[in-house]
């Protein structure tokens, strides 16, 4: 009996590790990332959480935050490291991977709207308030000078890049504490 449930552990962990799509830093002769190139349109939820995508809805990590916990600790110690986000808005799901490599962050977006390179050597998590509530914005920078106000006035500038606020790029925002 014991052997017959180590057999069928054995096989769900095989499965379930099979089922992990992990990300690979990729860019074409003309330095645009190509790791959206092969990727279906129309997963669920539930299929992302299998493949070991970090799920962003409703404003917070909602899945595999041991994933996103994982990727921060790693590129903190310096590794090569990517990971892929899907982020649902209602029914609607776009992707984002994150890389940490050669000691710079790098993100791009599944919707095809800036495939370039563009390195930056921090990625970083800023607090603050939004109407009256806890509120966070996940970002790459390279100025640590850089807050969560300065991101939010950022989105209402008629100017862009404003003037007195660091380049950034805005991975994503939340509400609450983070949960990492």
């Amino acid at each position: 009996m014991k052997g017959r449930a180590l057999v069928i552990l054995l096989v769900v962990l095989l499965l379930t590790g099979c089922m992990r799509r992990p990300v690979s830093f990729a860019l074409n002769e003309t330095g645009a990332y190509t790791g959206f190139d092969h990727v279906e349109e129309g997963y669920s939820r539930k299929a992302a959480k299998l493949y070991g995508w970090v799920i962003v809805e409703d404003l917070a990590v909602s899945e595999n935050v041991k994933v996103w916990q994982r990727f921060l600790e790693q590129a903190a110690a310096g590794k090569d490291v990517g990971v892929r986000i899907a982020e649902f808005f209602g029914e609607e799901m776009y992707l984002m991977d994150i890389f940490c490599h050669d000691g710079q962050y790098r993100a791009f977006f599944s919707d095809g709207f800036d495939q370039n390179d563009e390195p930056f050597p921090m990625l970083l998590t800023l607090t603050g308030e939004t109407n009256g509530q806890q509120a966070y914005a996940v970002v790459l920078t390279g100025d640590d000078s850089l807050t969560y106000e300065m991101v939010m006035r950022s989105f209402y500038s008629s100017q862009y890049p404003v003037e007195d606020i660091p380049a950034h790029r805005v991975l994503f925002l939340g509400m609450g504490q983070p949960n990492w």
